[in-house]
């Protein structure tokens, strides 16, 4: 299940908010990165403070945080034309109405430690709803600072991108990447889906 946020949901989702808040905390600050400001427990920057993002949060049956990403308009203060501005090999100045900047993309703990096949499913529930809600929403591409080892998920998934810039020296080998929001890329992605879960059945009935 998908649910897509904002700040106006804070209120009436407020255990939603602290689980993905919480789960973020562990993947980015954790796992990843000791210099990620974490309060309480829980990684919130100024762009969720500041900013008007919208979340895309993955829930599994128990209404628990599976996984989760944020989305801000690339024509506002984005991360890539602010921390990253002078992060990568060539310059990557990209603002236009018609794209916005996913960024805080994970698959939260309990699922990024369990198989590959259900963080993939994750992974692909996700990038489905973002391609769909872009596609409603007048958006024609999505433009995200990204490790490159998360392109075998991309790929799994469907919905591959342009790789834009590279990091200077390649540390952690962050790229920017650039996917293309069109009706074909969601049925591609939704065909993928189809033919992970039918996999899926196939092994737990074999």
């Amino acid at each position: 299940m998908i649910a897509i946020l904002t700040k106006a949901d804070l209120d009436t989702h407020h255990h939603v908010f602290d689980q993905m808040f919480r789960g973020r905390a562990v993947v980015f600050h954790e796992m990843y990165s000791p210099d990620i400001s974490v309060s309480e427990g829980r990684e919130v920057d100024r762009y969720d403070e500041a900013g008007d993002p919208v979340y895309l949060i993955s829930a599994d049956n128990s209404g628990n945080v599976a996984g989760s990403l944020r989305l801000l308009p690339t024509v506002d203060d984005t991360i890539l034309q602010n921390e990253f501005k002078d992060f990568f090999d060539v310059p990557v100045d990209f603002r236009c109405p018609t794209a916005w900047e996913c960024t805080k993309f994970c698959i939260h703990p309990k699922n990024s430690t369990s198989d590959i096949d259900l963080c993939q499913t994750v992974a692909s529930e996700l990038l489905i709803e973002l391609c769909a809600l872009a596609l409603r929403s007048g958006i024609e591409h999505i433009i995200s600072v990204h490790e490159m080892r998360m392109m075998k998920i991309y790929r799994c998934v469907g919905w591959e991108p342009d790789q834009l810039a590279h990091a200077r020296g390649n540390p952690d080998g962050l790229a920017v990447g650039l996917w293309e929001v069109s009706e074909t890329q969601l049925g591609k992605m939704r065909d993928h889906a189809m033919q992970d879960s039918s996999h899926v059945k196939s092994h737990e009935h074999g």
